[in-house]
């Protein structure tokens, strides 16, 4: 199918089975994911525009849905159209990546350069669409997409957090969300990159990502929902400027902040966003352990590179 094509009796075919996936066994947390609300979580209504109903967290009790991340990155090859027909079979929130290549398209890839997950060489923005759909992302045969046809592989109900690596893309990115019928989001942490989204569409949702100062990094391994230990002690962990990340969102209109998920569990984060009427959907989570850590500092949603489709409820 091209990226113009009109979708017919695959689509029909994926839908299918997507509902009997979910419908099928006991799908854990990607269950919560692929029956909780209709919206992603925390990506619409406050800040700069979207409809207010479209904000949709976890009830009281109930377990905050997956976004699968690039697909479920640890599960499928990151970014491509098998990942995302394989994440939103059981999840009906997917974040993809968003770069320009070398002749003008948008595509959904994450890095500047080609060599991690292809087995070519060179910056992205120098390699043509057509040499991109020659490649094989992770050995799996699956061509790197461009943004459109990663965009045509996601079902009508599922909803979509484009995450705009780049300055130049906001825009473009943006007119392809909206010509789609699900509903969509951006996220980015260049505060330049979401004022350009904002820019392009003022009803557009827009999150924040943000992480922890570089001297915190190396204390990652020790956090508690890594290893389950009792992570260094408070006086140990180098003060984030928590207030700051909140102010920015805040001021930039955005409807959530994303931070690497270790601020959840080690500043007040969760609670000043709260307070400031802003979603919390932390990044990025790769294991059960994980998941319940951030599950239990009450955030609105998980971005995750696991489906935890097996863990135990």
């Amino acid at each position: 199918m091209s990226d113009t094509d009109a979708p017919g009796s695959d689509a029909q075919t994926k839908a299918t089975r997507r509902a009997v996936l979910r419908r099928g066994g006991s799908l854990g947390v990607g269950a919560v994911a692929a029956t909780g609300a209709t919206a992603l979580a925390g990506c619409g209504g406050r800040g700069s525009g979207g409809d207010a109903g479209e904000i949709d967290p976890a009830g009281d009790g109930e377990s905050p849905p997956l976004i699968a991340h690039r697909g479920f990155a640890s599960e499928h090859p990151e970014n491509t159209v098998a990942a995302i027909e394989a994440a939103t079979a059981v999840a009906d929130r997917i974040e993809l990546d968003v770069r320009r290549c070398g002749t003008g398209e948008l595509v959904a890839f994450h890095d500047a350069t080609l060599g991690r997950v292809t087995d070519a060489t060179g910056r992205l923005d120098r390699t043509s669409a057509a040499r991109l759909a020659d490649l094989s992302v992770e050995d799996s045969g699956e061509p790197v997409p461009t943004l459109a046809r990663a965009l045509d592989a996601v079902p009508a109900d599922a909803r979509v957090l484009l995450d705009l690596k780049e300055r130049g893309v906001a825009a473009d990115a943006v007119a392809a969300g909206a010509a789609r019928e699900h509903g969509f989001a951006v996220t980015a942490d260049d505060p330049a990159v979401i004022e350009a989204a904002t820019a392009a569409d003022p009803t557009v949702s827009t999150v924040y990502g943000v992480r922890e100062s570089v001297p915190a990094r190396p204390l990652r391994p020790l956090i508690p929902g890594r290893r389950g230990g009792a992570g260094p002690p408070e006086w140990a962990y180098p003060p984030q400027d928590v207030t700051g990340m909140v102010e920015t969102a805040t001021d930039l209109g955005c409807a959530a902040v994303s931070p690497r998920y270790e601020l959840c569990l080690r500043t007040d984060l969760v609670s000043r966003a709260a307070d400031a009427g802003l979603r919390v959907l932390p990044w990025t989570v790769a294991s059960a352990r994980e998941y319940d850590a951030v599950a239990a500092a009450d955030v609105d949603a998980v971005v995750s590179d696991v489906s935890l489709t097996d863990r135990e409820t």
